[in-house]
């Protein structure tokens, strides 16, 4: 069945429209192949305004804001819920016991595809920088290529997955950035990457189905990390990667070892796709780093001000610190949702780093605040909101030092989105 049969009358909710509106491509796409569209958001239909005009002109008729029905869902065919719904949602409970088919737009694409080569990129932190580099690469190659298209896949962009079946064709090429949280899903549905790009340990076992033709991109650590893993019977090639890979007359602008480690891996894809390492050169040289992960914002009475917001794990927050001290120069403001990660070797790696720590609220905060205040030798400061953060930052932070917001944890509260509470971060910064 090709997916305008799939998606022909069928029945469709549609929960969540995604932080900044990210599912709203994909709504538009299922409405012009006639699916029968109902949305669903938690948020309230005044917050949502803009969007709902522009799904309203594509022809968007049945919405519910502020709550999700269990029992209205039962009359679906399909649940297509954006990436920051958890399928073990209670008001998916009656779904899932009745059998209906829930899917994230990624998933349902890879359901609904011809057979493509899927590059895959993995890990705790540098996903985002290691993808964007991969893609700018990767079209610039194949600007040219008449016969295999690329298209690229980010659960956080808002070209969505599913708009791609329109014009993906067999053998095309299918750059995705995989969070850890769909990590899960994939292997559910049996797919795991041609070529695993992976910056950091994982679980490995969205590796279970790759072949002998497959290939795995990764530093040592992980490679390491892989030959020891007996849980699964590793068949793909294995390519190893090193900042010392990186040519001596590359200029990168460079925070800290990590650039080069993420460098490393995409001049090491890119040479296993064969393209000009003059291309390679180029991108990597002129990158300027993505908002959010460990964006120098501004200088403030000779203190540095960096944005790490899209930090969500404990791992990455530790790449941002590590990259940015100068002896124990940080002040660390983090906090935020519940992650369930292990924090114990954060909180290890701190002394070394960090002179000063700012926690903001959340359920995740709960968790380690007790820990945190233990710290021999880091002062410890919990303050109610980011704004008041980013004020006792300026306060307490030497001349010199660096104020560095890397959450560790999820947006929270009046936060829908990593992204929405790294631009109040900014805001506040650029008003002292």
């Amino acid at each position: 069945m090709n997916y305008k049969e799939f998606f022909n009358k069928r029945k469709i909710a549609i929960i969540g429209l995604g932080p900044h509106g990210e599912m709203v491509s994909d709504i538009k796409f299922l409405l012009r192949n006639k699916a029968d569209i109902t949305l669903y958001d938690m948020r309230s239909e005044k917050r949502l305004k803009a969007f709902l005009l522009e799904l309203k002109d594509a022809g968007l008729e049945k919405y519910t804001f502020g709550k999700v029905s269990g029992d209205d869902l039962l009359e679906s065919d399909l649940i297509l819920i954006s990436s920051e719904i958890s399928k073990k949602s209670i008001f998916l409970k009656k779904a899932v016991q009745a059998e209906i088919q829930i899917e994230y737009p990624e998933t349902l694409f890879f359901k609904l595809s011809p057979q493509v080569t899927l590059i895959g990129v993995l890990g705790l932190y540098g996903k985002s920088t290691v993808v964007s580099m991969i893609h700018s690469i990767l079209k610039i190659s194949f600007s040219d290529n008449k016969d295999q298209s690329l298209f690229f896949i980010d659960p956080d962009s808002s070209h969505g997955a599913l708009t791609h079946l329109k014009k993906i064709k067999k053998g095309d090429l299918v750059l995705v950035r995989i969070p850890d949280r769909l990590m899960d899903f994939y292997h559910e549905i049996h797919i795991s990457p041609h070529v695993a790009v992976i910056t950091s340990q994982i679980s490995f076992d969205i590796l279970d189905f790759q072949t002998y033709n497959n290939f795995i991109i990764a530093p040592d650590e992980v490679i390491d990390a892989i030959k020891l893993e007996k849980s699964f019977s590793l068949k793909a090639k294995m390519l190893r990667t090193r900042a010392s890979s990186i040519p001596l007359d590359w200029n990168i602008k460079t925070k800290g070892s990590h650039d080069k480690e993420n460098a490393a891996l995409v001049l090491q894809t890119s040479e296993l796709f064969k393209i000009s390492s003059d291309i390679v050169k180029d991108v990597v040289q002129n990158f300027l780093g993505l908002h959010g992960c460990v964006e120098f914002v501004k200088k403030v009475a000779g203190i540095e001000y960096y944005n790490d917001t899209n930090s969500i794990t404990p791992r990455s927050t530790v790449s941002a610190i590590k990259s940015l001290s100068s002896g124990r120069n940080i002040t660390l403001i983090l906090g935020g949702a519940y992650t369930g990660y292990d924090y114990s070797e954060m909180i290890k790696e701190i002394p070394d780093h960090v002179l000063n720590i700012i926690l903001l609220p959340g359920s995740g905060s709960l968790g380690i605040r007790g820990k945190l205040e233990n710290i021999e030798g880091v002062n410890f400061t919990q303050i109610l909101n980011l704004e008041d953060a980013v004020k006792k930052a300026n306060e307490i932070t030497i001349k010199g030092g660096r104020v560095v917001f890397s959450p560790a944890f999820d947006a929270v509260g009046v936060d829908i989105s990593r992204k929405e509470r790294g631009e109040r971060f900014v805001r506040a910064v650029r008003g002292l």
